[in-house]
């Protein structure tokens, strides 16, 4: 059976080759998504949802990052996404917006974005907000406080005293080895991703997920960090923009839903007019491949088309 998708390269930020995806076989379409994906994973591992979203009437866009999935090239060079990698991301997600709205002038544009795809979102939002008519950020929260900038500096230390391409097995304990202290029905590493214990199974057997990524991407996730909730760059977001918020009530990224409901107070205390928070009770961290995922995915469906 041949792909449901369409693979091509854009010329991302500063010329860098990016491996895109288009899933387009829609008729009669209503609009674009473009999704961002997460840290350590790919944009091939949103096929389902995105033939869900065609059915719906949505073309759908997504590339892999850099250091990410074909973008990245070979497993060797995972997590490595170069210099000012955070921003770079950012304006490559642009570029992919760029070339949409150039193809499909006429239709409005959606933003998903999960885990690392969200505060790269987050960032986005400050600078393109007026180019698209809505964002959701899944798996996310507000990155603002002393972790943060303990993360800064001693990612700053690693990257002027190690390689940067070492993978970074410190930063990689201090992010995530709590992660699993609360699920117990598996012994993975990765369960905090999904009660789905098959979703976590494909997780793991996918050797573009789950890799221990190097100095270089925690040095520029951090300093991204540092400067993504300075008031100057928020109050560019455009006032109007729908925003939706959603999270697993037990994803650890979140804090358990502690900082997705700071994120979701951020925006509004600037006086966005559209902003909705849907918390999934038992949900974690990839409320795509959750078990209850067809409610989500109707859930998603129906936001986007509420707002054409």
């Amino acid at each position: 059976m041949s792909a449901p998708y369409k693979e091509m390269l854009i010329q991302g930020f500063n010329a860098k080759a990016i491996h895109t995806y288009i899933w387009d076989n829609v008729q009669d379409p209503k609009g674009v998504v473009q999704i961002f994906h997460g840290m350590a994973e790919h944009a091939r591992r949103y096929t389902d949802f995105a033939c869900y979203l065609n059915n719906g009437g949505f073309i759908v866009y997504a590339d892999d990052h850099r250091g990410h999935g074909k973008t990245a090239g070979t497993l060797s060079h995972l997590g490595y996404i170069g210099k000012d990698g955070f921003n770079a991301i950012v304006e490559d997600e642009y570029c992919l917006t760029k070339l949409i709205k150039n193809t499909y002038p006429h239709l409005p544009l959606f933003i998903f974005a999960h885990s690392f795809g969200s505060f790269i979102a987050q960032e986005y939002l400050t600078r393109f907000s007026l180019h698209i008519q809505g964002i959701i950020l899944s798996g996310s929260a507000l990155q603002k406080g002393p972790h943060i900038k303990l993360g800064a500096f001693i990612t700053s230390v690693q990257h002027y005293c190690i390689s940067d391409r070492s993978p970074n097995y410190l930063m990689e304990k201090l992010c995530f080895s709590s992660y699993t202290n609360r699920f117990f029905d598996s012994n993975s590493r990765f369960r905090w991703l999904s009660s789905d214990n098959c979703e976590v199974k494909k997780y793991e057997s996918d050797p573009f997920c789950g890799t221990v990524f190097p100095v270089n991407y925690y040095y520029y996730l951090f300093q991204g960090f540092k400067t993504l909730y300075k008031n100057n760059k928020l109050h560019k977001i455009k006032k109007d923009i729908p925003i939706l918020i959603i999270s697993g009530a037990q994803d650890p990224v979140g804090n358990y839903s502690k900082s997705v409901k700071k994120l979701y107070q951020l925006y509004k205390n600037l006086n966005i007019s559209d902003v909705h928070l849907k918390l999934f009770p038992n949900g974690r961290h990839e409320m795509l491949n959750e078990i209850n995922k067809d409610e989500v995915y109707a859930y998603l469906l129906e936001w986007i088309s509420n707002h054409l």
